[in-house]
């Protein structure tokens, strides 16, 4: 019998799994750890978990305000209840588009931020489709950030 995977469910503008936006770095490391995902490295704001497939930065006051993860064979990454590793970018990309409410999106395989979810999608490329044998461009990260985290993110 194969174990039951913990969700971690993509919540834009709130958390994903149970590392919500706002949430001090050490919440979010227990928060983390009680899944079974401990600290496994950091590098100034940000903290890694699980071969660095999820990643956390905080903020100068050490709160939450960017939340980003991988595929990996440790977890089921959903949006609107669809694993977010078992689509192609381009799939990915137009129903996150469809759920954004801001405009028309047009696709890009670099990165993109959808500005009413504050969502990103970062790197699409054949070389992260893990599901698929590399058959197809798949997100290397999805993330989401807070209000203060898209302001920062526009004035680089």
């Amino acid at each position: 019998m194969k174990p039951t995977l913990p969700i971690l469910d993509i919540s834009p503008r709130q958390g994903i799994g149970p590392v919500c936006l706002g949430d001090t770095r050490s919440m979010a490391r227990d928060a983390l750890a009680a899944i079974g995902f401990v600290l496994e490295s950091s590098n100034g704001p940000t903290d890694y978990f699980c071969q660095a497939a999820i990643q956390t930065e905080c903020d100068e006051q050490g709160f939450i305000w960017f939340i980003g993860i991988s595929q990996s064979e440790h977890y089921l990454a959903r949006y609107q209840g669809v694993d977010v590793f078992s689509l192609a970018a381009g799939e990915l990309f137009a129903l996150v588009a469809a759920a954004d409410g801001s405009g028309v999106h047009e696709y890009t395989d670099n990165e993109y931020l959808f500005p009413g979810q504050i969502l990103t999608l970062w790197d699409a490329d054949e070389q992260y489709d893990r599901q698929g044998n590399e058959t197809r461009p798949v997100w290397a990260q999805v993330g989401i950030g807070n209000p203060a985290y898209i302001e920062a993110a526009s004035a680089i």
